[in-house]
């Protein structure tokens, strides 16, 4: 395999002193050394290869490093007169070599007209030690990476799946590899176990939604979404710097391979490990999208809502089949998605958390949202149980939620998606401060929006409750509010003076002139509830001019 001249130079520097270097890359590539004893010039054969050179003095590596212009070769410069000795007069410091390497450069420019990007290392040799000995141990390097490439490719022919050349992988590299979704599902993942906990995106529970979130948050992890190239993401969220590859399937970024700075530090080598890695995983990811997977309970779900022809007897033997029986009760919840989960980035994660959760349940995207039914009978949890559990899920991940009303059954299945659905429209209108919003909460309103869908509230009020009105606006007076506070105490005269903090007889009054403009003695029970719904219509104009 080709490798990288920042791989080969750390590779390197474990065995050889190296007291200069320059143009080192990660992204570059490199076939096997050829040993170049006249500097490799000329030599179409290393074109593209590692060309190691003999150097004698310092003038020969400088006239060598500028004359001997190749495209496509890495140099690797090895000889004895690098070292830095305080008794050896011909040998030159780096600082005195890099300050002669720079004034030659200037000359080169000056003579070409442009400088040509240079790539090669400088290893000072101890006196025990052969030029020759440099290419054997570049040979080493390239055997060792070549011996974790066959295993990689053997594990790919024997169909081992993806764990096991992530093992590989991360036992090479001596850092956890993991593979997931850009929606925060784990695919795969390797070493794992030897990170600190809050390193960890995905643990036995699932995702770490709180890690998760920051993640998402995030300005730098924002912008790696559609890059091709791997990228150092640093440290300050989880302790822990990765370098991360998008894999694509079909031209589209759907995962993404990380490595986690654990054992070893991370440096710019790996990249072209990680990039060799790389054409293997999106393969295996290519052969899993092309292989139908479903999940039969969420497929009838799916039905439910969105085929309204749909044979409900059919869909009630296929619940039943799946355990889901006609006589248990079910919730439904919908969680609207935020600016965090917006082009899916997170849906998917969600889903598989509340799963892991409550595992009678089934959550999936729905018209840009989520939507979960959960089998309360099989949970043996209630509503307010099943709430609890998720309330802090919610706030931390910056979701909405909407809650149904516990249902018995089948045939209201789809009924309970409506009233989730409406307990988020309605609730987060009514109260946009609250993150969860039940239908038992929001009932009433929304009984009182419907009602007026085509009249407005005082063309369907009490015709009196108009006159009533007009008499206050007119006299200064406060019949309506007397009215209420009335109706509102059950028609008890006492305790409505006591709410109004007036006389009873002030109010006795103030009762028998409210009669008298209705043209009522407020005792039929219909025109009673019709005067208190009146009231409420009146007040929800008043809500909807404010």
């Amino acid at each position: 395999m080709e490798l990288s001249s920042a791989y080969l130079y750390e590779a390197l520097s474990e065995k050889y002193s190296i007291p200069l270097h320059e143009g080192l890359s990660g992204r570059d590539r490199y076939l096997r050394p050829f040993w170049c004893p006249d500097g490799g010039t000329g030599e179409a054969f290393a074109d593209g290869h590692v060309c190691v050179i003999p150097v004698d003095t310092e003038e020969t590596f400088r006239r060598r490093l500028w004359e001997g212009e190749a495209e496509g070769r890495f140099r690797i410069f090895c000889g004895t007169c690098f070292m830095i000795s305080e008794t050896a007069d011909t040998a030159a410091s780096p600082e005195d070599f890099h300050r002669n390497e720079v004034k030659t450069r200037a000359e080169a420019t000056d003579a070409a007209g442009e400088t040509a990007e240079d790539v090669y290392l400088c290893l000072a040799l101890r006196p025990d030690e052969e030029e020759y000995q440099v290419l054997n141990e570049i040979q080493c390097v390239f055997d060792r990476c070549d011996a974790w490439n066959r295993r990689v490719d053997r594990l790919m022919t024997e169909g081992a799946g993806m764990t096991p050349i992530l093992e590989t992988t991360a036992a090479f590299l001596k850092n956890p590899l993991l593979v997931m979704g850009l929606d925060f599902t784990r695919t795969a993942e390797a070493g794992g176990e030897k990170l600190p906990g809050r390193a960890r995106l995905f643990s036995e529970d699932g995702v770490n939604m709180e890690y998760m979130n920051a993640l998402l948050q995030d300005t730098s992890y924002q912008k790696m979404a559609e890059s091709r190239e791997t990228m150092l993401f640093p440290g300050y969220i989880s302790g822990c710097r990765t370098l991360n590859r998008n894999l694509y399937v079909e031209g589209k970024p759907t995962h993404r391979l990380v490595l986690t700075e654990c054992e070893r530090p991370l440096t710019e080598g790996c990249i072209c490990i990680l990039e060799e890695l790389t054409g293997r995983l999106e393969y295996l990811l290519s052969q899993e999208a092309a292989a139908p997977a479903a999940d039969d309970l969420e497929q009838i779900f799916q039905r439910i809502l969105s085929d309204r022809t749909a044979d409900y007897m059919q869909i009630s033997r296929q619940l039943s089949a799946a355990g889901w029986s006609a006589g248990h009760e079910y919730l439904c919840l919908i969680l609207q998605i935020t600016y965090l989960n917006q082009k899916q980035l997170s849906t998917r994660a969600i889903c598989q958390y509340i799963r892991k959760q409550m595992e009678d349940s089934v959550s999936f995207l729905y018209r840009e949202e989520i939507v979960t039914f959960f089998d309360l009978t099989r949970l043996e949890l209630d509503e307010e149980e099943v709430a609890s559990q998720l309330v802090y899920f919610i706030r931390d991940s910056y979701l909405k939620a909407g809650y149904s009303r516990t249902m018995q059954g089948h045939m209201n299945l789809r009924r309970q998606y409506v009233q989730a659905s409406t307990a988020l429209d309605v609730g987060s209108r009514k109260s946009p401060y609250l993150w969860i919003h039940h239908f038992s909460q929001v009932a009433l309103t929304y009984i009182m929006e419907q009602t007026t869908r085509r009249l407005p509230g005082n063309m369907l009020c009490h015709e009196g409750l108009l006159r009533l009105k007009q008499a206050d606006e007119k006299n200064h007076t406060e019949y309506m509010t007397t009215l209420k506070a009335y109706l509102d105490q059950h028609l008890s005269a006492t305790q409505a003076a006591k709410q109004l903090f007036v006389h009873r007889s002030t109010f006795l009054y103030r009762l028998d002139k409210i009669k008298e403009i209705l043209g009522s003695d407020l005792e039929n029970p219909d025109e009673l509830f019709y005067l208190e719904l009146s009231i409420r219509l009146l007040e929800q104009e008043e809500e909807k001019k404010g």
